[in-house]
């Protein structure tokens, strides 16, 4: 059987205290893992070298099906939070590398992307206004326009979950957008969950999230966002008051160390920097750069570094870490959660109605459908949840 080219990009680690960068990689296909482009490109060769030019040790932990499948419910117990994609897990088996060698405290990454615009979906935000606080802003309207309507589209699989739940939110969604002044990244993270759900559920009413995210941002703060902000600033906002502090912090963040009782520390979220970095004007953040022909996402970050790092790093796009969407049929993630995903166990949650979630593990991993493989594994984090913490069956209390 073929195995699908897909690979999960490193993340990288400085170990504070030796000087010492650990990154992580994982490869699904072997013919890739081992062809001389992949040697010569892949992240860790790029982190290898990056490691060489500063003078600091380097260590690599590599990933694969399996481990991604024997650390799935170790994983999830200690991240507590149902996650649709394995990210976490890499996390956390990336967070036991410094412990093995001897180091407790760690500098991370984190809020770098936030600050800086360094997602993917934050380009279509950045380009749905002009930016005029910015004097050498150098994209004409036309330009801009059409740049805008391909970043909305190539950002309108963000997350996606559900084909019919994208469908069923529109309404929803307009009202919440025009709250937020119409930014794409609210959809990033506004992904609601197809209806799977029984009774336990509906009794508490309309169930959407983007709805539930313009709701809970105070109304002073709305006006900002539709009177002065630029639609960036406003994406930004709402990605570090929801995503960055409920997933990311969290998720890939602080359980996932402090399970290896590991000290992390994000400079990246230093409040001095922060309440710098938030008066900035959009432009220096997302430049573009007609040379190239491309925009170049936390461009400022790339100047102020540029003196310390290498050629390479300085011009390589952003890649996500993230892990595959899609697994070959009848691997040890397939098994995993064909043993989790039960109808069994899924009655045994009270919240999920087994006849309309009973094919999507068969959908994920013989059909190839990302939404169907997303949706397992939240439903099989749901199930190692509930036995790792003996919960109660939910009742509809109607």
């Amino acid at each position: 059987m073929e195995m699908r080219r897909s690979y999960l990009t490193s993340t990288a680690t400085a170990l504070a205290l030796t000087k010492t960068v650990v990154t992580m990689n994982l490869v699904s296909d072997t013919r890739l893992r081992h062809s001389l482009e992949y040697r010569t490109a892949c992240p860790p060769a790029i982190a290898k070298r990056t490691a060489e030019s500063l003078g600091v040790q380097f260590h690599k932990t590599l990933m694969s099906e399996q481990a991604l499948a024997d650390n799935f419910e170790e994983a999830t117990w200690h991240n507590e939070y149902p996650m649709p994609d394995l990210n976490y897990i890499g996390k956390y088996v990336l967070s036991n590398a410094p412990k093995e060698h001897g180091v407790k405290v760690v500098l991370t990454g984190e809020g770098s992307d936030e600050h800086f615009a360094g997602y993917p979906m934050f380009l279509s935000d950045y380009l749905a206004e002009t930016d005029h606080s910015w004097p050498n802003y150098n994209l004409t309207d036309r330009e801009r326009h059409e740049s805008w309507i391909r970043a909305r589209q190539a950002s309108a699989y963000f997350f996606k979950i559900d084909d019919d739940a994208e469908k069923n939110a529109e309404e929803a969604r307009n009202t919440a957008s025009t709250q937020l002044n119409n930014v794409a990244t609210l959809s990033a993270i506004g992904v609601d969950f197809p209806n799977i759900f029984n009774s336990c559920v509906s009794q508490y009413g309309e169930r959407n999230t983007q709805k539930t995210i313009a709701n809970s941002i105070s109304g002073r703060v709305r006006d900002l966002m539709t009177s002065k902000w630029h639609p960036l600033h406003t994406a930004e906002y709402i990605w570090s008051k929801g995503f960055l502090s409920n997933a990311i912090l969290t998720a890939l963040g602080d359980r996932a160390e402090m399970a290896h009782s590991l000290e992390a520390r994000p400079p990246f979220l230093d409040h001095h920097l922060t309440e710098y970095v938030n008066q900035l004007p959009p432009s220096v953040k997302i430049r573009w750069d007609p040379v190239e022909g491309r925009f170049s996402e936390k461009w400022i970050l790339r100047e102020a570094s540029k003196p310390f790092i290498t050629r390479e790093i300085y011009e390589r796009k952003k890649h996500p870490y993230s892990a595959p969407p899609s697994w070959p049929a009848n691997g040890p993630l397939h098994k995993l959660m064909s043993r989790l995903v039960t109808q069994e166990n899924i009655e045994r949650l009270g919240f999920v109605d087994w006849e309309r979630v009973k094919n999507v593990v068969s959908k994920g991993f013989n059909e190839g459908e990302v939404s169907s493989f997303r949706l397992a594994a939240t439903l099989a984090q749901w199930v190692v949840l509930a036995q790792k913490f003996d919960m109660k069956q939910a009742e509809a209390s109607i």
